[in-house]
């Protein structure tokens, strides 16, 4: 039963990582932007919204002004003031990439520990490989969550990142944490399993005979 409490405790970590995952995807604040003429833009993997400079002038004169958003996708090109089109375009994509990845793996396994709970003749949680694979999955949502994040070790003089960048991590941190639990519980399993079985016996045996409704040894759990 405790076994069973970690894997959920991982499963509803994994969870979160999906939801922040979710929310930094669908966000347009990865990266503000300075432009030539000082506008600022927020651009996201899938969403980019820039202020113009009538709703600039507008919002200076006390009316609410609201950003102009555009859908993005694969091979945009929305670079910041002294920023490399190269380098937008492949730190996005890339990105875009590795969010989706993680999407399906941690969606993935929490499929896969759903089907364990219901028992199927083909997953069932006894079994070794439905905790392992759930791990697994786990992990490569961290790996392509880690690759992603790291292309964005460089950007422009006048780009900052902002709070879906750091959702994102928040994300990663999760992913890891759910699998780091899985893997541990795995290996200490092992370990328990590994070790020689044992039958303590207990000092009553010698006493005297006399009926008992309990066991007087107890078995290790492999």
């Amino acid at each position: 039963m405790a076994v069973q409490r970690l894997v959920a405790a991982a499963v509803a970590v994994a969870l979160m990582s999906l939801v922040l995952n979710n929310v930094a995807a669908f966000t347009p604040s990865w990266v503000l932007q300075a432009l030539e003429d000082g506008r600022k833009r927020s651009v996201g993997l899938w969403r980019m919204c820039e202020r113009g400079r009538d709703e600039a002038s507008a919002g200076r004169h006390g009316q609410g002004a609201q950003p102009q958003c555009d859908t993005l996708s694969f091979g945009s090109e929305f670079t910041g003031y002294q920023e490399s089109r190269s380098t937008v375009k492949l730190q996005f994509d890339m990105m875009r990439a590795c969010n989706l990845m993680a999407t399906v793996a941690l969606t993935a396994g929490q499929l896969i520990f759903l089907l364990g709970l219901l028992e199927l003749p083909f997953i069932a949680r006894d079994s070794q490989w439905w905790e392992e694979a759930i791990a697994a999955l786990f992990q490569l949502a961290s790996f392509v969550l880690v690759i992603g994040l790291v292309t964005f070790y460089r950007i422009g003089p006048y780009t900052h990142l902002s709070y879906s960048c750091y959702v994102n991590i928040a994300a990663c941190l999760l992913a890891t944490l759910s699998a780091a639990m899985l893997i541990w519980n795995i290996l200490h399993r092992r370990d328990d399993c590994l070790a020689p079985r044992v039958i303590v016996i207990s000092r009553s045996l010698a006493t005297p005979f006399r009926p008992r409704l309990d066991n007087d040894y107890v078995e290790s759990p492999c």
